[in-house]
């Protein structure tokens, strides 16, 4: 397949790409930084998440998209997350593609409040729950569509290797903190647009062996 990545220069987005290279798809990325994964099967562009033309560009030909978008300043209000889900819709419709995969993280949607004192109470308001509004915007926009999407929540992020242990956890009373390596978080990411799986779901995931 040809797979294209929102927001691939880094993180979960950098990490999906290398797993997608590895089952031998092609990557496009979009990105406003500069490259940091140069070879064959792998298309640069580089703009603005938020500009639908950017979008249909990267779109052409590919099969799915993914997208996994940071700030750099996650306590700063933003509109990236939204404004990027309302672009990728009209760039998808330009495209005919149904399949996209939307990255958020702990807190988003119906899992606020649910991951322990000390995020809830502490972590989040203070370092993240306005770039989590806008989140939680771009998750309604991507469940308002006719797409076929999957919202995946991932843990706290690490940079260890991929251990494949993944507990996906998809209502709200099984929603618990934990952490996940980025490597994980591609390759379920992968599994989902591979095999069709977790279609209109919101799975939370965490390693299974740190719970």
């Amino acid at each position: 397949m040809r797979i294209a990545i929102i927001g691939g220069s880094r993180g979960v987005g950098l990490a999906t790409a290398h797993e997608a290279l590895a089952r031998r798809h092609e990557v496009v990325i979009v990105s406003r930084n500069d490259p940091r994964l140069i070879q064959d099967g792998v298309r640069w562009l580089s703009g603005d998440a938020r500009d639908a033309t950017v979008l249909e560009r990267a779109l052409e030909g590919c099969s799915a998209a993914v997208t996994a978008l940071g700030v750099s300043k996650p306590w700063k209000p933003t509109n990236l997350f939204s404004q990027s889900q309302i672009a990728l819709l009209l760039a998808m419709g330009q495209a005919g593609l149904k399949r996209t995969v939307l990255v958020t993280g702990l807190g988003a949607g119906d899992s606020r409040g649910r991951q322990g004192w000390l995020y809830d109470r502490v972590m989040f308001p203070l370092l993240l729950a306005r770039s989590y509004a806008d989140k939680d915007k771009a998750e309604g926009v991507l469940k308002d569509s006719d797409l076929n999407w999957t919202i995946v929540r991932p843990g706290r992020l690490t940079n260890g290797e991929r251990k494949n242990r993944i507990s996906a956890l998809l209502t709200p009373e099984t929603y618990r903190y934990g952490a996940i390596s980025r490597a994980d978080v591609a390759g379920f990411i992968l599994d989902c647009i591979e095999q069709g799986t977790y279609l209109r779901q919101t799975p939370q995931i965490i390693d299974a062996g740190k719970g």
